[in-house]
Parts: C-alpha cells; sequence; structure tokens
C-alpha cells in the first residue's frame, strides 16, 4: 500500500513518537509514504519547530529524510472543482493529496484533519466532480483517530500510553480521551476513540475505510 500522508497526521505521529508503531500497524515502511513537496518545505519552518518543540521535530526531520516526494500531479478537473468550494475547509494541501489518490493504485490517504473530510463529503452533495471525487476515495482515508485504534490493537494500550500522554496537546481529542488527569484505562480510552470515529464517520460520508 501506498500511503500518501498529510502534514497534520506527521506532526500528531512526531509529537507521539509513534512512527515506528505506525509503520509496523500499517505493515508498510518509510518508502511508501509519499509526501507532497510543498508540504515538506512548510512542515520544517520554524514556526514548526517552535510549535512542536525540538524532540519532536528531531522525530520528524529523520521521518521526512525517509519518505518520498509525490511524482504524480494532482487530478486538474477535480483541484479546480475543489477550489471553488473556498468555504469547505479543505486547504491546498488536503485538495492536491484528495486529487492525486485516484491517480495512484493501492493508495490511501492518512490524514490528521477530519475537517478537510467533511469539507470534501459538503461539497459532494452539491457538486458533480466532487461526488465523483467522494465516490473514488471511498473506503481510501484513515483519520487519526484510526490510526490510534490500529497502534493499539497490534501494539496493546499500556505499550503506548505514556506516548500518548507526552503527546497529547497534539490532538483534542486524544487529550480528551486520555481524561483529565490522563488516567484513562484501555477501556475507556477505546470507548472515546470509537466515538470520535463514529462522529468521522457520520461527517465524512463513506470516504473513511472500513
Amino acid at each position: 500500500m501506498i500511503v500518501l500522508a498529510d502534514n497534520d497526521v506527521l506532526f500528531k505521529l512526531a509529537q507521539c513518537d509513534l512512527f515506528e508503531e505506525f509503520l509496523t500497524a500499517f505493515q508498510i515502511t518509510y518508502a511508501d509514504i509519499q509526501i507532497l513537496k510543498f508540504g515538506r518545505y512548510s512542515m520544517t519552518s520554524n514556526r514548526h519547530r517552535s510549535r512542536i518543540g525540538e524532540e519532536s521535530f528531531s522525530r520528524l526531520l529523520a521521518c521526512l529524510a525517509k519518505v518520498n516526494d509525490l511524482s504524480n500531479e494532482p487530478n486538474a478537473e477535480y483541484v479546480n472543482a475543489l477550489e471553488l468550494q473556498t468555504d469547505k475547509n479543505v486547504d491546498a494541501g488536503e485538495m492536491a493529496l484528495f486529487a492525486v489518490c485516484p491517480i495512484i493504485v493501492n493508495s490511501s490517504i492518512v490524514t490528521g484533519d477530519k475537517r478537510s473530510l467533511s469539507g470534501l463529503t459538503e461539497a459532494g452533495a452539491t457538486d458533480d466532480v466532487c461526488a465523483k471525487l467522494c465516490l473514488e476515495l471511498a473506503g481510501r482515508v484513515f483519520c487519526f483517530e484510526q490510526v490510534l485504534e490500529k497502534i493499539i490493537d497490534r501494539f496493546g494500550f499500556d505499550t503506548v500510553r505514556e506516548r500518548l500522554v507526552r503527546g497529547r496537546e497534539c490532538d483534542r481529542g486524544l487529550a480528551q480521551c486520555l481524561g483529565h488527569d490522563c488516567d484513562a484505562t484501555e477501556v475507556s480510552f477505546r470507548e472515546g476513540l470509537k466515538s470520535y470515529l463514529n462522529d468521522a464517520r457520520r461527517t465524512s460520508g463513506s470516504l473513511l475505510a472500513p
């Protein structure tokens, strides 16, 4: 499988120190991950370095050194249609990933931006081209909650708990699943993830993978 990763999910994996677990859970290598070239430059800015901290930034740089830049050009028809949906919370990076995924055989998108998924779904409800894109992407997208679920299924909650606690500020849903005092059990954490995932499925139509 080829994984098209957005900036958000890479930031979150860096802050939670879960890159290796992510690879194992998805049965991929760094070579299977592709990112947008302009996203690479954006992620390495001093602003993001300050935001996520030195340790997380070092992990991010190590990951970026091993992954590949996307060489395929996004489908122009899809990009043009999405650019008209300026009120749908779909930024340029997400547009490009959405528009290029159908071109790449055996590819999926892994994103930390659920707003863009609901935005694409909303666009598909009113625009025929966006509706066609939604059909092509159906079942090919993973959100951050699904990433965490797969990691916990593979490694167990206790194995990654401390890293989730340290990285909790990267994602509001993660912080809430861990609880105010970070005292969540595996059962309560999974219940929280399931609640967020159910909400994501409700707002993202058929985009998310089963």
